[in-house]
């Protein structure tokens, strides 16, 4: 893992606040993040089974329109079906706008009904059976079934793109980012105590070399206080002496 320090400037107190706050703040969209992907991720498995449920639908719907449509065409052949299909003059529109789906935008599809009433198929009633009415009800019900499946696909494809994108910056923040920051904030409070550590004991030395030279100093001037002292009284001593010597030369001057 590549270490960030080495982009960084000398390791300070300063360094070592920036550092952490960036940790924090790095751990706090972490935990946002992961919490914005797990809704998400309901979100998803709840339309995903309403998916899978419709899906099953359309496919029940379709199968039946199939079946109809077989038997239509045995009855009335493939020609007049084609005729029945062309016949429709009015088709579904599809417009494409976005909505909001748990503050995520999602694409929403607008369309016209596909089911018509009799008069809007675009046939009339002579010429035409129930089954004809039947085939046209099962082939409208299909083609709304279907308009829902894609707007649904549509969102769960947003839906799970916005999922890996979450996941990818989760995923950088928990194994890239978070571990770097968690470095780099260990190599500058080691670097801080280390050189805290130098600082007291150069401190601790400083003070000892002061005591030291105090020491000597009292010590030397305690020997000079002797010494003075000494030869202060060695003066005394002296000046005694000259002093009973005077005298004594005075005493024997007067005999």
């Amino acid at each position: 893992m590549p270490n960030r320090r080495h982009r960084r400037t000398a390791p300070t107190h300063r360094e070592l606040l920036s550092v952490t706050d960036e940790l924090a703040l790095a751990r706090k969209g972490e935990r946002i993040l992961e919490r914005r992907r797990d809704s998400l991720v309901f979100v998803l498995l709840d339309l995903l089974d309403r998916w899978t449920e419709l899906r099953r639908e359309t496919d029940e719907a379709f199968r039946e329109a199939t079946d109809l449509h077989v038997w239509g065409a045995e009855r009335e052949g493939e020609i007049a079906l084609r005729t029945l299909s062309e016949a429709r003059s009015a088709h579904t529109e599809l417009i494409i706008s976005e909505t909001k789906l748990v503050g995520l935008t999602v694409p929403f599809f607008l369309s016209t009904s596909a089911r018509r009433s009799l008069d809007g198929r675009g046939y009339g009633v002579l010429g035409t059976s129930a089954l004809d009415d039947e085939l046209v009800g099962s082939y409208e019900s299909v083609v709304e079934d279907v308009v829902r499946l894609a707007e649904m696909r549509a969102v769960l494809l947003r839906l799970l793109a916005e999922i890996r994108r979450l996941r990818l910056r989760v995923n950088y923040l928990t194994q890239r980012l978070i571990p770097e920051l968690e470095v780099e904030k260990r190599y500058i409070r080691r670097y801080l105590d280390e050189r805290e550590q130098e600082e007291h004991f150069r401190q601790f030395r400083t003070k000892q070399r002061n005591e030291r030279r105090q020491a000597e100093r009292r010590k030397a001037e305690q020997q000079e206080n002797e010494q003075r002292e000494a030869e202060q009284r060695e003066a005394e001593q002296q000046e005694n002496e000259r002093g009973m010597e005077t005298r004594r030369t005075d005493g024997g001057d007067r005999d």
